[in-house]
């Protein structure tokens, strides 16, 4: 446990531990300073003290315990300290994950903020009522309402964060995947293409039948063919991911046919339907699908009649090479070549088909379907971040919505409280004045407040004797910065005196 702590605390760093060291003493400090002003009880002073560094360090890691138990405390002790109140509230609203959490503390706060009162103080009037329930939204729901908001800013703010450290993650396996892509397309590229190569200086080797450089040509080609081989095995096959490679045109199909007919075979290129534009990737692979197939009727039909076909579907290109039968040139092959094809194709969503034909020849064929929209490539789709950030952005609004409603609020109880003190617990000086020795007391009480907001511990005036008097605060707008009182004394039913004096006790 103590090892757990130390950790903890060595994590926090020495900034933080100065921090909340501060806050606390601060705190303690405030708080005994108002327990030993005005106690409310010979015990309050310790017990405020006591646990009040007790709460502030427990709310790091327990907020709404240590909100509640500081809001019992309080109704034990006359009322939390207003310091400590703010505090509490505002880290409750900070550190709660949830908003039910920050509801049930402040109701629970608010409470017993306000049954302190009645213990302390006596029954509660409306107008204490709500002189106290604006006290608490000043020092309770306003630093909730903005800690709340501040919570809400810095959660967007990691979680911007985190996401910018997943896309820079993200964004260096995408240049290391796309660094292997460009080492297989160049790969794969120089297996075509000198493969292609490699198979006509084969041909052009064999050719050549002068009688005294047949041992030459003949080793010409099958060091030509052997080579053919031995890259074939070093490069294989290689990994392929959707990609957008180095376009071989459909155009360079005539340039293709015109080195196999300098090698002296017969070829013939077949174009139908009507010509449409073509992705990178369809256009590509169609190109070395033909490719494919003429290179292997030139090394494995030598002297066959070669038909390229290029054929435009409503919904797909047919590619594709035949070859009637001939003389095998090369004896030993990878059959790499297919199986690269193949994949190819695939990527490209296609079907590859090869296969003997009736007369002897062979068929090299692809359908690649023409996309419905253009391939996107991308970094793999995570978090609807645009989703977060705007429901932040809502939930922001309606945090600083509930902190200014609550600030008018606390102004509308503020002035409700002051017109309630005015309006029923206190006389003005109209109602002094149009109050006359000898009236009725009936009608004198009628014009005055309830009796039960009378002051009952006024000191100053005449005594009558006699007479029931009663006093009244005067109103703040009469007072002029002092206590005045008015008191009405009443004897068998008639106002028998009135006067006006300076409650002595705040003299």
């Amino acid at each position: 446990m103590a090892a757990a702590v130390a950790a903890r605390l060595r994590a926090a760093g020495g900034w933080r531990l100065a921090y909340e060291a501060g806050l606390t003493a601060l705190v303690t400090a405030v708080v005994l300073v108002a327990a030993v002003t005005e106690p409310v009880h010979p015990l309050a002073p310790w017990l405020e003290v006591a646990t009040a560094p007790v709460l502030v360090l427990s709310r790091l890691r327990y907020p709404l315990p240590a909100y509640l138990a500081a809001a019992l405390v309080g109704l034990a002790t006359g009322g939390p300290n207003t310091f400590l109140l703010v505090v509490l509230s505002a880290s409750l609203a900070y550190r709660a994950a949830s908003t039910w959490q920050v509801a049930a503390g402040l109701a629970g706060g608010w409470a017993a903020f306000v049954g302190a009162v009645q213990w302390w103080e006596g029954p509660l009037d409306p107008a204490t009522l709500v002189t106290t329930s604006a006290l608490f939204a000043l020092f309770a729901l306003i630093p909730a309402g903005v800690a709340r908001a501040v919570r809400r800013r810095r959660v967007l703010l990691d979680a911007m964060h985190r996401r910018n450290v997943q896309l820079h993650s993200q964004q260096e396996e995408v240049a290391r995947a796309a660094r292997a892509r460009e080492r297989t397309r160049i790969a794969r590229d120089l297996h075509d293409s000198l493969g292609h190569k490699l198979t006509l200086i084969s041909l052009y080797a064999g050719m050549r039948r002068p009688a005294d450089d047949d041992e030459t040509a003949e080793l010409l080609r099958e060091t030509s063919a052997a080579a053919m081989t031995e890259l074939r095995q070093i490069l294989g096959l290689l990994g392929q991911d959707d990609e957008q490679p180095s376009v071989r045109s459909l155009d360079g199909l005539d340039e293709l046919a015109r080195g196999a007919r300098s090698s002296g075979a017969e070829i013939e290129i077949i174009r139908e339907g009507t010509a449409r534009p073509l992705t990178p990737l369809i256009e590509h692979a169609a190109y070395r699908v033909i490719q494919e197939g003429v290179t292997n009727a030139l090394r494995h039909a030598h002297g066959g009649r070669i038909v390229v076909s290029l054929r435009y579907e409503p919904d797909a290109l047919v590619a594709g090479v035949t070859n009637t039968a001939g003389r095998r040139v090369v004896r030993q092959t990878s059959g790499q070549g297919l199986l690269g094809l193949a994949e190819r194709v695939r990527v490209a969503r296609g079907m590859l088909y090869h296969g003997p034909t009736p007369d002897g020849g062979f068929r090299l064929a692809a359908t690649l379907p023409y996309p419905s929209s253009p391939p996107t490539a991308g970094v793999p789709p995570g978090p609807d971040f645009a989703e977060l950030v705007e429901r932040d952005r809502r939930r922001s609004r309606l945090t600083l919505a509930a902190t200014a409603v609550g600030i008018a609020a606390v102004l509308a109880l503020c002035c409700a409280g002051m017109w309630l003190s005015m309006a029923v617990v206190v006389v003005d000086r109209e109602t002094y004045d149009a109050v006359r020795v000898g009236q009725a007391e009936r009608e004198v009480r009628d014009l005055l407040p309830d009796a039960d907001a009378a002051v009952t511990d006024a000191t100053g005036g005449r005594a009558v004797p006699g007479a029931d008097c009663v006093d009244y605060r005067a109103s703040l707008l009469d007072a002029d910065g002092a206590d005045r009182v008015y008191r009405f004394c009443f004897r068998d039913g008639v106002l028998v005196d009135k006067q006006e004096f300076l409650d002595r006790e705040t003299v």
